[in-house]
């Protein structure tokens, strides 16, 4: 018998913790902060390939978990890398499921920023967003988007900007 792809069955005995923080250099305070950790296949040889297109529907799911403050400027929560658990889906061999990335969401009035980082990347990843969608009470929920810190905007405007810095590293089961 074969798993199912579309409801993947959670890891019962997870082991592999990390603990994610979230600086952030904000004009205020947050209505929510949350974090996110998107899974998906990554041997990908384990999906049939689609046999007009030669594509592949690579199984993938999301998890929101829970960030705790720790001061006003600061967030920390937990996840498991191995949430998933790894199973035979099409009879091709047992799937692994991995996370490349984690990311931290903060809402403030209608605007959501979302900072990401990279796992296996060491030290911290900042991502800048600007601060008129954070100030700005009358928008329409949108998503607003991040820049690096090379962007030319952040260089020439820095005061117009503010950072999400996230450090992701192994915790204890």
């Amino acid at each position: 018998m074969h798993g199912d792809p579309e409801n993947p069955t959670k890891n019962p005995h997870p082991i592999k913790r990390y603990e994610v923080t979230a600086t952030v250099d904000a004009p205020g305070p947050w209505d929510l902060v949350k974090g996110y950790l998107p899974l998906r296949v990554a041997n990908v040889a384990c999906v049939p390939e689609d046999k007009l297109t030669g594509g592949r529907n690579v199984p993938n799911k999301g998890y929101d978990f829970k960030m705790i403050s720790v001061d006003e400027k600061t967030w920390r929560g937990y996840f498991y890398r191995d949430a998933q658990q790894d199973e035979d889906y099409f009879g091709l061999g047992v799937c692994r499921w991995d996370a490349v990335n984690v990311g931290v969401v903060f809402k403030a009035h209608n605007a959501i920023f979302g900072a990401s980082a990279v796992l296996g990347k060491n030290g911290p990843q900042t991502d800048y967003f600007r601060k008129s969608p954070y100030e700005d009470r009358s928008s329409s929920t949108n998503h607003v988007p991040a820049f690096s810190s090379n962007n030319p905007l952040v260089i020439q405007q820095p005061e117009a900007f503010f950072s999400i810095t996230i450090v992701v590293k192994e915790a204890t089961p």
